[in-house]
Parts: structure tokens; sequence; C-alpha cells
């Protein structure tokens, strides 16, 4: 960590790799390895691989587990059955998101935990104010001391069988865990995404992580950079804490409590998503509509390749976000989408 930026564990293999490198959401991570736009036609037409270790994981165990993870989240952790994860928020004392988690019920009492990149603190203090007087649990972080690999693709499960571990697409369904070894080494796999592809995470020791982007790289498995995925994951409407969610939207605001079964709270307005008749409006760029009045603001704004335009999510009025609506933003005509802008339709196609 230097003056606040956190550093991958597999720094050194991305740069080897041809990675450009820079500062996303506190933390130096690759950008592009030269094309990010091949990088994330890579992803749409076969499989990508990418390092989203910057993501915090604790390790949540013993017997009271259950019970810290009822303390510190919100959504239905108790249905997480034995090789089942979930999504979940983290709310702060206002009933705001505070954080956005993947929970994995990983065997047992044996949960693992992770949130949004900016928000380790918060996800950590929250887990650990949950413990009880009296419990037996414990509460580890392995952010520093684990990497997380994506591969996302229509061709993800077919890279993973043919690369990774043969038995592992026919065994997880999606939003399914499993343990499983590659090359003699423990690891684990969790199916899901939010690229709007089917997609497995795979959580390792840092130099398996290293090794196993050197196998699927030498296979001709491309990686994929921040820039890359910034627009699948846009293109899928899923968001992220920064830009979309600081400094922190209610779950009706943020489009969230339906999806994850939490109550809403505060509503009037919305997080929608947009098509734009222009370049790429910055974050807080005001919406308005045809009388020229603010009912928003930009969030987050891409040129999606996979929607030959630009597109985004933004904070707006919720009289004023109906699909269909339009409005403007940085003086470019602005239209309301439903959700999501992309999402392949088929049955492999792993839910967020």
């Amino acid at each position: 960590m230097s003056g606040g930026m956190m550093r991958l564990a597999l720094r050194e293999t991305h740069a080897a790799f041809g990675a450009t490198l820079g500062v996303r959401r506190g933390w130096e991570v690759p950008v592009a390895y030269g094309d990010p736009e091949g990088e994330y036609r890579a992803l749409r037409a076969a499989a990508a691989a990418f390092d989203r270790s910057a993501r915090s994981r604790f390790l949540v165990t013993g017997p009271d587990a259950l019970d810290v993870l009822r303390g510190a989240l919100a959504g239905a952790v108790e249905e997480l059955e034995e090789g089942r994860a979930g999504r979940f928020a983290v709310l702060d004392g206002e009933g705001n998101i505070a954080d956005l988690v993947l929970a994995a019920r990983m065997g047992g009492a044996a949960y693992l935990v992770s949130g949004e990149p900016e928000r380790r603190g918060v996800l950590g203090e929250k887990l650990r104010g949950a413990i009880g007087d009296g419990f037996e649990v414990r509460v580890d972080d392995r952010t520093e001391t684990t990497c997380t690999i994506g591969v996302a693709g229509p061709g993800a499960a077919q890279c993973m069988a043919q690369f990774v571990a043969e038995a592992l697409p026919g065994r997880l369904g999606p939003l399914h865990c499993a343990a499983f070894e590659f090359h003699g080494f423990r690891a684990l796999a969790v199916r899901t995404s939010d690229t709007g592809e089917d997609g497995f995470e795979l959580v390792l020791a840092p130099a398996v992580a290293s090794h196993l982007l050197g196998t699927l790289r030498s296979a001709g498995v491309a990686l994929a950079g921040a820039e890359a995925l910034e627009v699948a994951r846009v293109e899928a409407c899923i968001p992220a804490w920064t830009p979309d969610l600081e400094p922190g939207l209610s779950p009706a605001e943020a489009d969230l409590d339906v999806l994850l079964g939490i109550p809403g709270g505060r509503e009037g307005r919305i997080l929608a998503a947009f098509l734009l008749e222009g370049p790429a409006a910055p974050p807080g760029t005001a919406v308005t509509d045809d009388a020229g009045r603010t009912v928003g603001e930009v969030r987050s704004c891409v040129a999606a390749w996979g929607l030959k335009g630009t597109a985004g999510l933004a904070i707006i009025d919720a009289a004023a976000a109906y699909p269909g609506a339009a409005l403007a933003a940085g003086g470019a005509r602005l239209l309301v989408a439903a959700k999501p802008l992309y999402r392949r339709r088929t049955e492999g196609s792993a839910r967020w």
C-alpha cells in the first residue's frame, strides 16, 4: 500500500503480461492489456479472464457464523444452503446501502463474504460488530492473502472445463459454489458474473492465481482489464459503489430492494438505465427534463461497444424515470431505458 492506494498481489504478473496499470476505486489494477475494445469483444464472443482481487474477502467461521451474518447483512442469509451463494447488502444506520456483498456458504459453518473494493473497512467493521457476547466465531480478513480471478463469457463453462477443472461447470448452477483443486492446490469457485455473461469467480492463493492466469493466457484465453469490464458492467446495469451508490442510496433508490428481498426505505428517485445521444458524460452531470429542470444526475456512463452507443446509470426522480422518457444530460438527448441494457438470453447465463 502506498499513499492510500492498494496494489494487487499479481501486479507484477499483470505488468509482465503487458497490462497498463491505473488506479480505480482505490486500487492499482490492469486498465487494459493493449486493446480494451478487443478484450470486451473476447468477453462477449468467447471468454475472458480478469483479476477481481480488489474486492474484499472475509472468511467467517464457527458455530455462530450464521448469527454474525444475520446481524451484519440485509437479506435472507439463513436460506443459504451449503454450496450456495447469494447477494446481500450492508445497510447503515439510516437504512442506506453501505456495501453490496456476495456471500458463499463453503461448508458447514464457513462463509466467504466478498464486498466492494472501497468498502472493505465498512464490511469488516460490520461483521466484527455483529459478534455477540459468548459467540464462537472468527472473522478473518483474507483480502491481501488471497486472490479472486474471474472467467466470464458465453464460452466460460467450456474454458473452465478445458483449462481449470473438467467437472466444475457441471457441478455448479448459477450462484452455487464448490471447493476444487487446481494443479493440486485447493480453491473455491462461485458461478457468478457482473458482465451480463455466464461466469465464474475463483478464490485462490496468489501464487496459484498467477499460475492460473498464465495457464489461461498460454491457452489463448483473452485477459480483460478494468476498461472492458466497466463497459460490460454498465451494459448489464449492475451498480458499483463508485460512482453509482455513494454516498449511499436506499435499497429502493438503488432499485435493489426487490432483487435482494429487503425493505426499500426512502423512495422518490431511482437508479435508472439510459442511452445517450452523444459522448460519455462524467459522473455528476445534471439530468434535465424538457423544461430545463434538474431531475437527477449521471452516475456511470461509458461508450457501450455492445450497444453501439453511449449508455449509463443515473439517479433520477421516479416520476421522470420510466422507460422511454426523453430527458437530457450535458446538452445531449438522454433516453431512459429498461434494465438490463444487455443480457445474453441463453439457458447458461449466470444471475448476478
